[in-house]
C-alpha cells in the first residue's frame, strides 16, 4: 500500500479500533485492550496494519487486520499464514484475522484460507475477507461514528445514488460529525484520500477545504519518506525517483515520465530536494514544471 493510504488507514484503524472492529469487521461485544507493537522479527521486519489484543465474552484473543488498496502480490494467504504464525508463538494465544480490500475491484480472488493435507499432516488457517464495496454505506453514515466516516466513499451507495452525490454526501456527513475543527480537517483529509483510489482528483478537490489534503499529516508523513528513501540512496536518482513516484500518484503517468529527462538535468540535491516538497502541492502538473524550470 501507498505511504499515503497505510498512514490514513492506521488514523481509522488505530485511532478508532472499535467502531472500526464492531461495524466494519463485524466483531461484535469486543473490548480493545491494547494496541500491540506491529513489528515482527522475522528473516525479514514487517510491519502489520492493525494488531490488537481484545476481550471477548469468552476469551482474551489477538486481532489482527491487514488493508490492501488492491490485490496483494503474494497471495494473502501465504501471507496470513506467517503472520499467525508469528503472533500465537510471541502471545500464546487465539490469533482472528481480517484482510481489509478497499478498491471495488479488489479481493474478488482472495479464497479466505489457506489449507493442506498430505503425508499424515494437516493444516488449515481462515480468515476473514472484507471488502469495503459491500458494506452498506448508508447504514454506516446513520451511525454517525467519525471514524468510519473517512472510508464511506469506497462503500456501497444507495441504488438511487449516483456517485458523485454520494461522495458530496459522505463530505457533508464529516462536516457534521461532532467533533472538533481539527479532527474533521483530519476526517476530510483521509476521506480524500481513500476517495482518490475511484473518484478523478479534482472532483474530491472541488468538494473539500482548498489544500486539506497536501497540508494532512498523511501526506506530509509521504513526503518525508519519500524524501528519507532518496537520500538514504546517497544519490541524485533516488530523489528524482521519488518525484516521479509523488506525481504520478496525481497527474497522468505517462506525462509525468517525460519529466525525468529534464529532471536528470538539475545537479543541485538541494534544489531537487525542494522540487519534491513541492510535488505533492502542486496544482497542476504544467506549474510544477514551471516551477520546474525555475531552477
Amino acid at each position: 500500500m501507498r505511504q499515503r493510504y497505510d498512514n490514513a488507514a492506521k488514523f481509522v484503524t488505530l485511532g478508532y479500533p472499535k467502531p472500526f472492529t464492531e461495524h466494519i469487521l463485524e466483531y461484535p461485544d469486543l473490548i480493545v485492550l491494547e494496541e500491540l507493537a506491529t513489528e515482527q522479527i522475522t528473516l525479514k521486519t514487517h510491519y502489520t496494519d492493525s494488531t490488537l489484543k481484545v476481550q471477548f465474552p469468552d476469551e482474551v484473543a489477538i486481532l489482527h487486520n491487514e488493508i490492501q488498496t488492491h490485490d496483494s502480490r503474494e497471495p494473502m494467504q501465504f501471507r496470513f499464514a506467517g503472520y499467525s504464525g508469528f503472533l500465537i508463538r510471541e502471545h500464546q494465544m487465539n490469533v482472528y484475522c481480517s484482510v481489509l480490500y478497499l478498491h471495488p475491484r479488489a479481493g474478488l480472488s482472495d479464497p479466505g484460507f489457506y489449507a493442506y493435507r498430505r503425508h499424515g499432516c494437516e493444516y488449515k488457517h481462515q480468515y476473514r475477507v472484507v471488502r469495503l464495496i459491500e458494506i452498506d454505506g448508508q447504514s454506516i453514515l446513520e451511525l454517525q461514528e467519525p471514524g468510519l466516516l473517512p472510508l464511506t466513499p469506497l462503500m456501497k451507495p444507495p441504488s438511487e445514488m449516483s456517485a458523485v452525490r454520494w461522495l458530496e454526501k459522505c463530505v457533508e456527513a464529516t462536516v457534521v460529525s461532532g467533533v472538533g475543527s481539527e479532527d474533521i480537517r483530519l476526517l476530510l483529509a483521509a476521506l480524500g484520500i481513500f476517495g482518490s483510489l475511484i473518484y478523478e482528483k479534482q472532483l474530491i478537490e472541488e468538494r473539500l477545504p482548498e489544500g486539506i489534503m497536501q497540508e494532512s499529516p498523511f501526506f506530509q508523513e509521504y513526503v518525508q519518506e519519500a524524501e528519507a528513501r532518496g537520500l538514504e540512496r546517497g544519490r541524485r536518482t533516488g530523489t528524482i525517483d521519488s518525484i516521479l513516484t509523488l506525481l504520478s500518484d496525481r497527474f497522468q503517468p505517462e506525462a509525468v515520465q517525460a519529466l525525468k529527462l529534464r529532471l536528470e538535468t538539475i545537479e543541485d540535491l538541494e534544489r531537487l530536494k525542494e522540487l519534491l516538497r513541492a510535488a505533492p502541492r502542486a496544482q497542476s502538473l504544467e506549474a510544477f514544471t514551471q516551477d520546474m524550470q525555475k531552477s
